[in-house]
This record gives structure tokens, sequence and C-alpha cells, in this order.
């Protein structure tokens, strides 16, 4: 049950060079440092370095780790599609490791998302989807996720909010986590977030009852 928690959310909230930041663009990409703390006494911290390969081709290596002893590292890669409707879609790489004591595992997870621009400037949704496999223990690991965020934008100056329901389903069980943030700048130059999230969280190991939990989370954004 507690390995379905460490299996990854594709989620990346950072932003391209030739704009200002802007968290709440799930397919932007900038270098970032950022730290969280819940109400479950987990903290993380995670950094990420952004390039260009060429215009309109962006890229992210992000590595994380977390008191839990959970560490991540990502490749992510963004390109302009030209498509007004969905005008931006990237793919993801990443390596999940636990090291705590009494469970270690090794995940990767492959995925791909897209921007899907609505009819409602301020509204936009990021469809994802992932496959997801690895090793805990002796056992083998096998499944996907699949996601559907939306952001709205509340102001000019930045001000956002996000709902992510996330659903992921392996050999082993699976999950149901939904997340409803809160985002805004707190520095003149935008250079410095925060971000305050609500999580609920549903899960099911084979064989057992769903186990339900939830959870609040603070995090600090600084882009450079």
């Amino acid at each position: 049950m507690a390995l379905l928690l460490t299996l990854p959310s594709l989620c990346m909230a950072t932003d391209t060079a030739e704009e200002s930041p802007d968290p709440s663009d799930l397919t932007q990409v900038n270098s970032f440092a950022m730290t969280t703390l819940d109400t479950k006494g987990d903290g993380k911290f995670s950094a990420g370095i952004a390039g260009q390969y060429s215009e309109g081709n962006t890229f992210l290596g992000l590595a994380e780790y977390s008191k839990k002893n959970v560490s991540r590292l990502r490749y992510f890669q963004v390109l302009d599609t030209g498509i007004h409707e969905m005008d931006k879609a990237g793919f993801s790489i990443d390596y999940i490791k636990d090291w705590s004591a009494t469970q270690t595992s090794d995940l990767i997870a492959i995925g791909g998302i897209a921007k899907v621009n609505t009819p409602w400037e301020s509204f936009t949704i990021y469809p994802n989807v992932a496959y997801v496999t690895g090793k805990t223990g002796n056992m083998d690991i096998n499944g996907y996720q699949a996601n559907l965020f939306g952001s709205l934008s509340l102001s000019d100056w930045g001000q956002y909010m996000i709902v992510q329901p996330q659903w992921m389903e392996t050999n082993i069980g699976s999950k149901l986590e939904t997340k409803i943030g809160y985002g805004q700048p707190i520095s003149d130059d935008g250079k410095w977030w925060v971000q305050v999230d609500y999580t609920n969280l549903s899960q099911k190991a084979k064989g057992s009852k769903s186990v339900s939990d939830n959870k609040g989370e603070l995090g600090f954004f600084y882009y450079f």
C-alpha cells in the first residue's frame, strides 16, 4: 500500500525562459528551486535546470528528495505544436527510488502531456497519460496513470487555482488522488511564488480494503 504513495505525479509547474513565470502552466519550463512541507510532516526539496534545443523545443532536468527518503530524477521536454487548440505537448521520463529501510523500490514512469486551450481564455486543461514499471523487493510492478489537470487564472498579476484529479492502476493496486490548490507571486519581480494545496487520496491494494487520507501542503518556489 505504501508503495502507491511513491508513484509519480507528472505535473510540473515551471516556466519558459521567454515568458514571465507561470506555475499554473504545466507545459512551461524554467530553472527553479522549490521546497514544500505538508501536514503529515513530510517535506520535499526540488531543483530543476532548463534549456532550449531550438525555438519551440525546450527541456528541464529535475532532481527531488523527500524526508521520507524517496528521491526522483526527471527529464521533461516540451514542443510547440503550431496548433491553436493544443499549442504545446511534452513528454517526461521519471526515475523514482525509495531508500527507506522498510521498503526499497525502483520505478520508471514514461508519460506525455498536452496543453489544451478552452473557449474560456482563463481556463486551460492538461490531459496526461503515463506508463509505470519497476520493482519493489522481489515484486514486479506495471501499470498506468491517467490525469486531467485544470488551471484557472484569477488575475493579471498571477493568482491561479488548480484542480488535479489523478487515477493510477497497477498490478499491485490502484489510487485516486484529487488536489485543489491556490497560488500567487509573493515578490514584485515574479521570481518568488507560494502555493497552498489540499489533497484527498483513496487507494486500494490488491486483496485489501480501500483506504482514504487527506493532507494540506505549503510550497515556495524560486525561479531564476
